[in-house]
């Protein structure tokens, strides 16, 4: 184990340095434009090799970890829109290169490469249809690295020529435009290199690439040359190719080396810190012309003297181990031997405790059971009290209630009573004083008070076959069954008080007063609350209510429309009632007509089956005004809830936001104290 050791330390500490190095290989960002125009609008421009030098630079600059931008036969929206592309990956680069292979020309004194749609007629044509080599410039200059310029051209370029021609009568034009590119100004930084001399026309060539361009790419697979000596070399290469006729120049503003191949470089980054002598043999073997070789070679031999010397300690280090093993062998015998000791005491102490946590434990739960007891005692006992409590105020609360609503209703009817009295006073003068009091009839038989919402029913069915203000205002009265008060009060409301008690009164009067009289307005007088009977006795039938009649003088033009609403009470039909209501001309009949409309359903029922609507009652006098009066929604209520069931549904609704079911309940509504929520509800809906 221990003659690994120090094999694992070092192969840990060789990937910790191969992964920096890597990391720092990659830190370098080198960006290039390559633009390779040979299909030119001008036929007689065509050259064929551009196009295959760009395509073949751009992939060698690839290779050689550049990112690359490739333009063929850019025209000048193609190549000014690269350009600007070019110059925002030029921001921060370590190194920006700019190769071109096509026509180019030079015009008083500055250099112009041409795209393929380039149309130059004249001198002004250079400026808008030509690209300055001062954008490459300013594109490179973003960039803070190398700055590389790579210029295969000028070709031999006929526009030179045929512009010469056109202008051979202005001298000074004809000196101003030449084949060849004039020398960039010098700039810190900067390679710049030209495929021929200044002023020169460069060859295109006859094989794929151009002379300039093949040496380039030969020598650019030579890993660890430096950029000046490459493009020396570039330069002997394309002289002695050309037998002397093209003569490449390089310009060179660098205070530093610079390798535009640094594969050498990379890889002897990954393997200079190696602790293998093999990785930086093969490194040797494959870049033998590199600059790094003699580092390899010395990091080699350091390498095999660490690895003798490592050798050697490692022969110490078995000695000494061995050594040590024995002795660490004895001294485990004895911990062991004083580990077991321990743990058999720890095993008899942890017993003892386990023993008192446990003992410990039963007397908590114990006693904690105890006060739960005692807890659940009390809770239960106050849960007791807080019933009855609340069972008690509930009982006084409904008994509040009920009183508090009887006395609602008597005084209701007094005031009616004294407001009808009022209005015959005002009306007739001459009958103020005629006031007949008339008990209604006593039930035949009283109801079992366990049943008394079946007692109720039966008597308002009866009313609804016969009905009489009489014992409409005993029912309404002596009602005992919420529910049905509703219904009581909508059936007193559709009858016309003045035309049924008028029978019965008009007996009573004189003759020549009976002929005058219209028919008597009924006040439902309710009879004094009945004294809570003792235990012994029987409980006492409740007192008949007193109606009292009064009479007031007819308006003209009422009794034939007293008689059709007479006829129409008799034999209900909702056509016939609609007809009167068109037609009526006594408007105090009016809030009659609309209730016993409101009391009809939609369609017309049969003559022996009346509608009769429940809705809820509305303290309003006979003697009010159309406009006083509100019209119910049409249609008769199928079922009579409580308050309590209808308050229920109510919370529902506020839950479910549905108008129609909103609606639908408003027609339906019986428990009339809920009415002005279920308004303010259906108007907070949309559409209400």
């Amino acid at each position: 184990m221990s003659t690994r050791r120090p094999i694992w330390i070092a192969a840990l500490y060789s990937l910790v340095l191969l992964t920096c190095s890597i990391s720092d290989a990659k830190a370098d960002r080198r960006v290039a434009l390559v633009v390779g125009n040979s299909n030119y609008s001008n036929s007689t421009l065509f050259l064929s090799n551009p196009k295959n030098d760009a395509t073949d630079v751009a992939a060698a600059l690839r290779g050689v970890g550049f990112e690359v931008l490739q333009v063929i036969d850019a025209n000048k929206r193609d190549l000014d829109l690269n350009m600007a592309k070019f110059a925002r990956l030029a921001i921060d680069a370590d190194a920006a290169l700019f190769y071109y292979a096509g026509h180019a020309v030079q015009y008083q004194g500055r250099n112009y490469l041409m795209p393929t749609d380039a149309e130059v007629e004249d001198e002004i044509s250079f400026r808008y249809q030509m690209t300055p080599l001062d954008d490459v410039r300013a594109a490179l200059d973003r960039g803070d690295g190398v700055k590389i310029v790579i210029l295969d051209a000028c070709r031999n370029n006929p526009i030179v020529n045929a512009l010469r021609r056109k202008k051979k009568g202005d001298s000074r034009a004809v000196d101003a435009v030449r084949g060849g590119l004039a020398k960039i100004d010098k700039a810190q930084g900067m390679v710049v290199a030209y495929s021929t001399a200044a002023d020169e026309v460069a060859a295109d060539g006859d094989g794929r690439n151009s002379p300039f361009t093949s040496a380039f790419l030969k020598l650019l697979k030579v890993p660890g040359l430096e950029i000046e000596q490459l493009f020396r070399r570039v330069a002997a290469d394309v002289n002695g190719t050309t037998g002397g006729r093209q003569r490449p120049e390089t310009y060179v503003s660098l205070l530093s080396n610079y390798y535009l191949n640094q594969t050498d470089r990379i890889a002897f980054d990954k393997v200079k810190d190696s602790p293998d002598p093999g990785v930086l043999l093969d490194f040797v073997a494959k870049f033998p012309t590199s600059s790094y070789v003699a580092e390899a070679q010395t990091r080699i031999q350091r390498i095999e003297a660490a690895v003798r010397e490592r050798q050697n300690q490692e022969a110490r280090q078995r000695e000494a181990a061995k050594v040590a093993e024995e002795q660490r062998k004895a001294e485990r015998e004895a911990a062991l031997r004083k580990m077991a000791e321990q743990e058999e005491a720890l095993r008899k102490q942890e017993t003892l405790r386990a023993q008192a946590a446990a003992e410990k434990v039963r007397k908590e739960r114990e006693a904690a059971q105890a006060q739960e007891d005692q807890r659940l005692k009390l809770v239960a006992e106050k849960e007791r009290k807080e019933r009855e409590a609340a069972k008690a105020q509930e009982e006084q609360r409904v008994k509040l209630a009920a009183e508090r609503e009887r006395k609602q209703r008597e005084d209701a009817l007094l005031a009616l009573a004294e407001q009808a009295r009022t209005k015959i006073a005002a009306t007739n003068p001459s009958l103020a004083g005629i006031s007949t009091e008339i008990r209604a009839p006593t039930p035949s038989a009283p109801v079992s008070s366990e049943q008394p919402c079946d007692r109720d029913s039966a008597m308002l069915a009866q009313l609804r076959n016969n009905p009489t203000p009489e014992g409409i205002a005993q029912l309404e009265a002596s009602l005992t069954c919420e529910k049905l008060r509703a219904q009581v009060a909508r059936l007193r409301e559709s009858l016309s008080s003045v035309a049924i008690a008028a029978p019965a009164v008009a007996a009573q009067i004189k003759p020549a007063v009976a002929e005058k009289v219209v028919p008597p307005v009924v006040v439902v007088v309710p009879p004094p609350p009945p004294a809570a009977p003792k235990q012994e006795a029987a409980p006492k039938p409740p007192e008949p209510p007193k109606v009292v009649v009064a009479t007031v003088q007819p308006a003209p033009g009422c009794k034939q429309d007293e008689a059709r609403l007479s006829k129409i009470r008799a034999n209900p039909s909702l056509a016939d009632l609609v007809a009167l209501e068109r037609d009526l001309s006594c408007d105090r009949l009016r809030p009659q007509i609309v209730r016993l409309r409101e009391s009809l359903p939609k369609e017309a029922p049969k003559p022996d089956q009346p509608a009769v609507a429940v809705n809820p009652p509305a303290l309003q006098s006979a003697q009010s005004t159309p406009a006083e009066v509100k019209p119910a929604q049409s249609g008769p209520i199928v079922q009579v809830r409580s308050c309590d069931e209808e308050r229920a549904t109510l919370a529902k609704l506020r839950a479910s936001q549905s108008r129609e079911d909103v609606v639908r309940f408003e027609r339906e509504l019986a428990c009339e104290q809920l009415r002005p929520q279920v308004i303010r509800l259906r108007e907070s809906l949309s559409g209400g």
